[in-house]
């Protein structure tokens, strides 16, 4: 029998049971998410033993190198000694080539990333400062045409990074980052096709960087980038993208101020309302936005309307706060609180085009099936009896369309709280719903609609690590065991054996599970 050393208490291990499984039984308080490997959030450090190779799977070599694992992937065939991952093996390290101000509250740096690194333009790197904190900021840069990596800050009132970085950081000194990372770039290929970038204030940084590289790689259909800004000093790099444009015909940038008393230098308008004015029709268009978040989010939704495809939809940065959210900093990291969205204006047309509710039923019915097929989406629902599933989303969706009160479970944001799920993992499951529509026989006009209501969810829903659920205001705990007296009879979730009535039991706060006595001892069973 195996056994396991960490926090300096032994663990025994039984047949079959993964790393996370053995904590889990003995009540061992340790991070995870999704417990098949997808999120990583559970990672830990093997100081000593043998790591199986699929414990590994989806790592980067340099962690891979060091030993780091996945505890919900990991059987272990030997003796291990598991510690806690090191901070700092999760960033590496730049020196500030050069700090310029573009405007009084703009800051341009050009980093020197002391090992090689593998990116495209309009990724992002987060930044950690002294005090532990970590922020996001695109990558203006092109790795093939740029020696340094180029980003732009802006001072943000209460914002702790970018006051360190105004007026501490400065140049030759070493900071430390995470990354490259992001699925917002451009991808050669479709040279002749149309893109519209659309952009508020340091959102233009990524956006420039694929407007380089995409001008770089050859391509020849137009390229529309809007910037826009309340005020006329929000408005930078004009310069730079007026010469572009002189160089390559085929760029056509678009600087908008929506404030008073526009210059005739801006267009006096939104840069998202400009720019799905120019184009109504975006069906064939590729799509890059950037910035505020309420301007990305309806930007987003204009798009649509506009006929794009969804794919076709690129948003910086992955993991974004949306409009009126509120950041704390928690273990040395970002954990966004969001306010839960409302539900939208009833759509009685929408309704009576899913024949009130029975091509829904079929919908879902096509679309659960699908997902427990999914290796990517059926991790999130293992041990869910699909029907409860089916029907919890049916109410849901009744109550959203027709207005009735017939939902009672969780909203979005408590329900899919402690669930790791990143942008490109969401698009996934909306193409997956979007085929299943289709399938169904719902016209196009309303496939987009039922597209454009769900997107309202997705601040509640895309996350990088998990959120504590909030009920009546209060945060509740989202990880630990307690202990408490059966009620009722129960089956214990690792050995399978029945627990009477009156039995002493440990569980788990988020999923519930229940551990028997037997299951409860260290080492001894």
């Amino acid at each position: 029998m195996t056994k396991i050393e960490y926090a300096g208490e032994h663990y025994s291990c039984r047949e079959g049971e993964t790393v996370l499984e053995v904590f889990m039984r003995h009540g061992v308080t340790v991070p995870f998410s999704c417990e098949h490997g997808i999120c990583h959030v559970c990672l830990q450090l093997c100081d000593s033993g043998k790591v199986p190779e699929h414990a590994q799977q989806g790592l980067s070599q340099a962690l891979q190198s060091k030993g780091y694992f996945l505890p919900c992937k990991c059987v272990p065939e030997e003796d291990m000694k598991i510690v806690p991952p090191v901070e700092a093996d999760r960033f590496t390290e730049a020196l500030v080539h050069k700090k310029e101000f573009l405007t009084p509250d703009i800051c341009r740096l050009l980093l020197e990333p002391l090992s090689e690194l593998y990116y495209h333009a309009g990724q992002f790197i987060n930044i950690r400062g002294e005090e532990g904190e970590t922020r996001s900021y695109s990558l203006a840069s092109v790795p093939h045409l740029d020696y340094f990596m180029e980003i732009h800050v802006k001072r943000v009132d209460n914002g702790l990074l970018s006051h360190w970085i105004f007026d501490k950081l400065q140049e030759n000194d070493l900071l430390q980052f995470h990354g490259p990372t992001g699925n917002c770039f451009y991808v050669p290929g479709e040279k002749d096709q149309s893109i519209l970038l659309v952009c508020t204030g340091t959102g233009l940084s990524p956006l420039l960087g694929i407007v380089h590289e995409a001008l770089d790689s050859g391509h020849t259909g137009p390229i529309y980038l809007y910037h826009g800004s309340h005020h006329a000093q929000g408005i930078y790099r004009q310069e730079l993208m007026t010469q572009i444009a002189h160089e390559h015909p085929n760029f056509h940038p678009v600087f908008c101020v929506s404030g008073d008393n526009v210059d005739s230098l801006f267009r006096a308008s939104r840069a998202d309302d400009a720019a799905f004015s120019d184009h109504s029709d975006l069906s064939q268009w590729r799509i890059y936005l950037c910035g505020q978040a309420d301007m990305v989010d309806n930007a987003k939704q204009s798009a649509l309307q506009a006929g794009a495809n969804r794919q076709n939809i690129h948003i910086d940065p992955p993991w974004r706060s949306p409009n009126g959210s509120k950041v704390n900093n928690i273990n040395n990291t970002e954990i966004v609180q969001i306010e839960q969205a409302e539900y939208p204006e009833p759509d009685l047309e929408l309704w009576s085009a899913l024949d009130e509710g029975k091509l829904l039923a079929k919908v879902l019915i096509d679309f659960y099936d699908r997902v427990y097929e999914d290796p990517l989406l059926f991790p999130f629902f293992d041990g869910i009896t699909k029907q409860r599933l089916i029907e919890k989303q049916y109410n849901f969706m009744y109550q959203v369309l027709t207005g009735q009160k017939v939902y009672f479970g969780e909203r979005p944001r408590n329900a899919h709280h402690w669930m790791v799920i990143s942008d490109e993992l969401m698009d996934h499951r909306e193409a997956l719903m979007e085929s299943c529509l289709r399938r169904g026989g719902l016209p196009e006009k309303f496939v987009q609609r039922l597209r454009a209501i769900e997107e309202i969810y997705r601040p509640e829903i895309v996350k990088d690590q998990p959120w504590k659920k909030i009920l009546f205001g209060k945060e509740m705990p989202v990880e630990g065991f307690e202990e408490m007296t059966l009620d009722d009879a129960t089956l214990c979730d690792s050995c399978q054996k029945e627990i009477a009535a009156g039995e002493w039991v440990r569980y788990h706060l988020r999923l519930g599970t229940v551990y028997c006595g037997n299951c409860r001892k260290s080492c001894d069973d």
